[in-house]
């Protein structure tokens, strides 16, 4: 995977406004969400968004609870910080959501 430059607090800021729900961490080093759904729809939305993250080889932390799908995700390669990279694959996963039944 190349290499991504970090955000800057700014940017980050702005990237951030256009997705609603998510939320980045305290430390401004991981950006995250947590869906509710069905319970058995959380695994099947977990399947697709690891389709997603194969084509952009790009990586998040997955964690399927009963009715949640909890999703994390930061640039291991810019020193766990937030770039471009976690910012196109939170929209590309935020587009997907509502086909999935997530409230």
């Amino acid at each position: 995977m190349p290499y991504a430059e970090p955000l800057t607090p700014e940017q980050i800021d702005e990237r951030l406004a256009a997705l609603p729900g998510w939320a980045v961490s305290e430390d401004g080093r991981t950006l995250s969400r947590t869906y509710r759904l069905p319970h058995v729809r959380a695994a099947i939305f977990a399947l697709h968004i690891a389709g997603i993250q194969d084509e952009l080889n790009h990586h998040s932390d997955l964690t399927v609870g009963y009715d949640t799908l909890n999703v994390a995700v930061t640039t291991h390669a810019a020193g766990s910080r937030l770039t471009t990279k976690d910012f196109d694959l939170a929209t590309r996963i935020a587009a997907v959501a509502p086909g999935h039944g997530v409230e």
